[in-house]
């Protein structure tokens, strides 16, 4: 029996495990890679981070995982990797004055928790292009895992976001040349992001989408059709390497299954205190669909750590 267990080991989860266990709760941390730290590890690792507070200079996503990590398990909190949650559901009391603890089935076994804290994210599959659906070719990627393979290289990335931006930013230093490819008339990225892009480099296409990729006789990718969207002219992008940013898709199945009320947007439902429509189940971080920074996960994850103490030890002055 675990007095908190916390789905995800990203940011938020971490962040939640950590004010949990220092609160002198028994606290677990499922997480379904073979390794925690969520996102900043798994799909932006030497990005620098320049927007989390305490690090003027920036710090590497990686390393912001590591610390996290760290003072996770500091604090008293278990992680377990490569187990994947799968079944949130009330288990059965025998006393009708007790509130029945949740029972979190994963696929290596069987836990008890009083109370259950999703960091799930809002998913950590990335989405697709619909152009690239019968392309299995080396050279489409969705995180940059080693960025000098990319030296002298012509770049195209999809996608308006910070995700993008920071890409194009980190490959402008060693590729030949690097495009962006916005299909709204303005970036969603940071416009500090937009602008250092820019001054390094980078070129970027707005009102611009994708159509069609061109193959060498090897099969492999040698060029990205787009589209003006406002004009309709088509051109043709050398491409030697393409990279795809346009977001990841929602863990709205797993919610729906698990009876939670879901957004239109995919992302769950929570009330001011971030607890879910099942009693006890709290969310934090990308999958409350609200502003999607590491900094707000991180509150959020403190947020949801101290609500579920509460319910646990109250009134806590007692205990």
């Amino acid at each position: 029996m675990y007095d908190v267990l916390i789905v995800g080991a990203g940011p938020a989860g971490l962040t939640a495990a950590a004010n949990t266990a220092h609160r002198g709760l028994k606290s677990l941390v499922i997480e379904k890679q073979s390794f925690p730290g969520g996102l900043p590890t798994l799909v932006y690792p030497d990005k620098i981070i320049r927007d989390h507070p305490g690090f003027p200079v920036g710090i590497l996503g990686k390393e912001l995982s590591r610390m996290l990590v760290i003072q996770a398990q500091n604090a008293g909190a278990q992680i377990r990797c490569d187990e994947e949650v799968v079944r949130i559901e009330r288990s059965a009391s025998s006393r009708e004055d007790e509130t029945p603890p949740l029972v979190v089935k994963t696929s290596l076994g069987e836990y008890q928790a009083k109370r259950v804290i999703l960091c799930t994210g809002s998913y950590n599959v990335p989405k697709k292009l619909e152009i690239l659906k019968n392309y299995t070719g080396p050279n489409v990627h969705y995180r940059v895992e080693v960025p000098s393979r990319f030296k002298g290289k012509e770049v195209v990335i999809v996608g308006g976001g910070d995700h993008a931006f920071d890409t194009a930013i980190q490959l402008s230093e060693v590729a030949a040349k690097t495009t962006v490819l916005v299909r709204e008339a303005y970036a969603k990225a940071k416009e500090s992001s937009v602008k250092l892009a820019q001054q390094m480099g980078v070129k970027v296409l707005y009102h611009t989408s994708p159509v069609k990729i061109s193959k060498k006789a090897s099969g492999l990718l040698q060029g990205v059709q787009v589209v003006d969207l406002e004009t309709g002219k088509t051109e043709s992008i050398k491409a030697d390497e393409l990279f795809i940013a346009i977001g990841f898709e929602p863990i709205r199945r797993f919610l729906e299954n698990n009876g939670f009320i879901v957004r239109e947007d995919g992302s769950i439902r929570v009330d001011q205190n971030l607890q879910t429509n099942i009693e006890g189940v709290f969310a934090a971080g990308d999958v409350t669909g609200e502003i999607k920074l590491i900094a707000t996960a991180c509150a959020e994850g403190i947020i949801a750590a101290i609500h579920a103490f509460e319910e646990i030890k109250k009134p806590y002055w007692l205990r």
